[in-house]
């Protein structure tokens, strides 16, 4: 664009500002006023991430499974423990950044309410990133100390580098107590015992307090000459290449000052934390390894021959061949998909725990009798819920990759469990 072009917007901008009438100032005013008010009336935030991410990501990344978290009650002070397993699915999405590259188990909890004592995967320190392999099973378990009281909704989380976080199945615990009262201390390796929410907090603040000081006196020396912005703006467009001549002798030597002096803070504030700090750790980039946890033998076997979603019922369908290869009648008494279990109410009694515990009770249908002892049948299930549009699934219909992934679960008559991840294309149904 000219720069006469540039010089006439700057100007009509400055002639517009010059304009305008006292009363206009009314609704400008009033957008101010409410725009700062904002952060002092911050009603609970009630949205949950299950729906956040794409119907096909929920099902293809990871699977959850007997997730728990208990107590749901406790007071400030008190421990949280969140348990489960959870399976990387075998059709991981290819566009998607792998879990098999790096990964770090974490939780999801709304603002600082808790403390982490301790997480662990099979057993593993989670102090460090690692990595999970696609189709095992892993067992996690972190151990939080309330901090805040409120209700929270707490969720497991798997962040994955360069995808982004996968957030797990979620239960509300509610925090009594007095945040007053919260205590937490850490030995350090020298055997000092410290707490973190102090710690070192006076020299925190004066080093801010620094940092903000000499930023406002840089600010203050530009901006003595009011106004600064556009009157500058359109002298350097008018100057062309001599718009250099607007910074004097006094700005170069001023500039000069700020840097020597930011350079001696530098350097004086790494002296004197090498003096306060003489026992340091370097901070550890490097990942842990975590076994996955043995498998069972595959004593059902599942073969998917077709998965349709019937779109005026809301009936997600899939048709599979099923051989028992184990020494009891088995039958399907779960299907667990993004998180949501779709139970068969014929097998099993399983009610939602609290209103978002994703559960459907007898979402499942069954039609088919329990397979036999060396059988192999072909077999439908109907997993049929509101569900599957509450939490925006049927939108997979949508998506360029339309492909499912879900737990197949089977029992016996004496209870045992055996898993089957199945998964393949989507056709959508509109009869």
């Amino acid at each position: 664009m000219p720069r006469a072009v540039h010089s006439g917007i700057a100007e009509n901008i400055m002639n517009t500002m010059k304009h305008i009438r006292y009363r206009n100032w009314g609704p400008l005013a009033l957008a101010m006023l409410l725009t700062l008010a904002g952060p002092l009336y911050s009603p609970p935030a009630d949205a949950h991430g299950e729906r956040a991410q794409q119907a096909s990501l929920r099902m293809r990344t990871l699977h959850w499974i007997d997730t728990e978290i208990q107590p749901r009650k406790v007071a400030v002070n008190e421990t949280v423990r969140v348990t489960g397993r959870f399976m990387p699915s075998q059709f991981w999405p290819e566009h998607m950044r792998s879990i098999e590259e790096t990964a770090f188990l974490n939780i999801g909890v709304p603002g600082p309410a808790f403390v982490r004592i301790d997480s662990r995967v099979n057993g593993v320190p989670m102090i460090r990133s690692t990595r999970f392999h696609l189709a095992k099973t892993y067992e996690y378990e972190v151990v939080l100390k309330a901090r805040a009281p409120g209700r929270y909704h707490i969720h497991p989380v798997i962040s994955v580098e360069g995808a982004g976080p996968i957030i797990g199945p979620a239960f509300w615990v509610e925090v009594t107590g007095d945040q007053k009262d919260f205590k937490h201390t850490i030995t350090t390796m020298t055997g000092e015992v410290i707490n973190p929410e102090t710690y070192a907090m006076t020299s925190i603040l004066w080093w801010n307090a620094l940092w903000f000081v000499i930023g406002i006196a840089w600010l203050a020396w530009w901006f003595r000459k009011l106004p600064v912005i556009m009157p500058r703006y359109i002298k350097v467009e008018e100057m062309g290449d001599d718009a250099n001549k607007l910074i004097t002798i006094p700005d170069v030597i001023v500039s000069v000052f700020f840097f020597g002096f930011v350079m001696v803070v530098i350097a004086g504030g790494f002296f004197w934390a090498n003096y306060q700090y003489p026992i340091t750790s370097v901070l550890q980039t490097g990942k842990v390894e975590v076994e996955p946890l043995p498998q069972p033998p595959q004593l059902v076997e599942v073969e998917v021959n077709k998965a349709t979603y019937r779109i005026p019922g809301r009936s997600f369908q899939v048709e599979m061949t099923v051989t028992n290869r184990s020494a009891r009648p088995v039958q399907v008494g779960e299907f667990t998909a993004a998180n949501i279990r779709f139970i068969n109410d014929k097998m099993f009694d399983i009610k939602p725990q609290d209103a978002q515990d994703l559960v459907a009770s007898s979402g499942l249908r069954v039609d088919n009798p329990p397979i036999q002892p060396g059988e192999t049948r072909t077999i439908t299930i109907y997993a049929d819920d509101a569900l599957w549009e509450t939490y925006r699934l049927t939108s997979l219909i949508n998506e360029p990759d339309g492909r499912f992934a879900a737990l197949l679960m089977f029992f016996d008559d004496q209870g045992t469990r055996y898993m089957n991840e199945i998964g393949g294309p989507m056709i959508p149904s509109f009869g």
